[in-house]
């Protein structure tokens, strides 16, 4: 990557992380991306609403890479001059440098002029699991043959391309249950359902299911994310309540399962105490399952260019929704190291490093000359 790119692209990244817009709404976002690229470059940019995507035209099947630029309701705590100009909301997750790697791309791209096509796709909403959804369109207007993305991911070794085969992030999907008793005067417990009780065993049950290893036969995890019952009114028992769960599993059908034992145990325990129950789904993330075939190239990639290579020793237990993109076409997607003591991604002192986008042009560079 030349070093006027880099600097041009560094500039953006900063500008970007100024300005963070969360899933859904990332409005100023994809304008300032849009226009980077009709000022600086000469590809065709394909404007969808809801999300967008540029064309270098050459011999098809073309071969895409994809960038997330959503942010999060996180605080944003760096100590430099380009933090965010918003309170509670930030880039802690990187997506500003994923956007500002694939915008140095495409000034690679037409540098070079490889003879094949290359689409570059811009992807809002990660974050909820939505924006890979809305962006499948693309699969329909362009002839695509394989598919490529990476993240930047703490822990690993700094500038290190970290990849494996098969699941490398987990399938996940948010819980809520909600539970409907009876409101009583707080002297009189006995006459209303307070949720709590119930609430309380289904959690008991969780803790009872996840533990138990006969029940499944791969990873699987429950977190809980809220509990809430009642409100500040020291004269009420409760009658309402919710339970928030964020489940994952490395396998789809596990994930399921564990869903149904939930649910059923929640049903179950609510008609026992008198209370009405249902839940909903938010937030699902297929596994991201990565093709031999993509990851073989890679790491052929990564050994033309001297880019340091390693085997994970494990899948990620996060999610990601590009999952959706390699269910259509074969790809991968990969890891670059932010640090082994680098802050973790989703706090406030996270910030995305700048060195970073070298190492993404230059190895999805050697991707479309491979």
């Amino acid at each position: 990557m030349l070093q006027e790119h880099y600097e041009l692209c560094q500039s953006l990244r900063h500008e970007l992380h100024q300005h963070p817009e969360l899933s859904g709404k990332e409005v100023w976002t994809k304008a300032r991306l849009i226009r980077f690229l009709q000022d600086h470059t000469s590809v065709k940019i394909v404007d969808k609403g809801d999300y967008f995507y540029a064309i270098y035209h050459g011999k098809k099947p073309a071969i895409a890479f994809r960038a997330d630029y959503d942010a999060l309701p996180i605080d944003d705590k760096i100590p430099t001059d380009y933090r965010s100009q918003f309170d509670g909301l930030g880039h802690k997750c990187g997506h500003d440098g994923h956007s500002a790697t694939l915008c140095g791309l495409v000034l690679e791209v037409e540098r070079i002029k490889p003879e094949r096509e290359v689409i570059f796709l811009f992807q809002p909403a990660e974050e909820t699991g939505e924006g890979a959804k809305i962006c499948q369109s693309v699969f329909n207007e362009q002839d695509i043959s394989e598919f490529y993305a990476y993240h930047n991911y703490p822990t690993e070794p700094y500038k290190m391309v970290s990849v494996m085969p098969g699941t490398i992030c987990l399938t996940s999907k948010g819980l809520s249950l909600y539970f409907e008793g009876k409101t009583s005067h707080a002297s009189q417990p006995e006459a209303g359902i307070n949720p709590a009780f119930t609430i309380a065993k289904v959690i008991a049950e969780i803790e009872r299911i996840t533990n138990d290893t006969s029940l499944f036969e791969k990873f699987v995890r429950c977190t809980i994310v809220e509990v809430s019952v009642g409100e500040k009114a020291f004269g009420v028992s409760a009658g309402k309540g919710v339970l928030r769960l964020t489940i994952r599993a490395y396998e789809e059908s596990e994930l399921a399962l564990l869903e149904q034992m939930i649910v059923e145990h929640a049903n179950k325990l609510s008609i026992a105490a008198g209370i009405k129950f249902h839940y909903d789904e938010q937030d699902y993330f297929p596994a991201t399952v990565n093709h031999q075939v993509a990851v073989d190239k890679l790491w052929q990639a990564c050994e033309k260019i001297n880019q340091p290579i390693r085997a994970l020793p494990e899948f990620f237990r996060s999610s990601e929704d590009y999952g959706y993109y390699i269910q259509k076409v074969p790809g991968a997607m990969f890891f670059i190291g932010d640090g082994e003591d680098y802050p973790k991604l989703h706090t406030v002192e996270f910030d995305f490093p700048d060195e970073l986008i070298k190492v993404g042009v230059d190895v999805f560079s050697a991707l479309i000359t491979a």
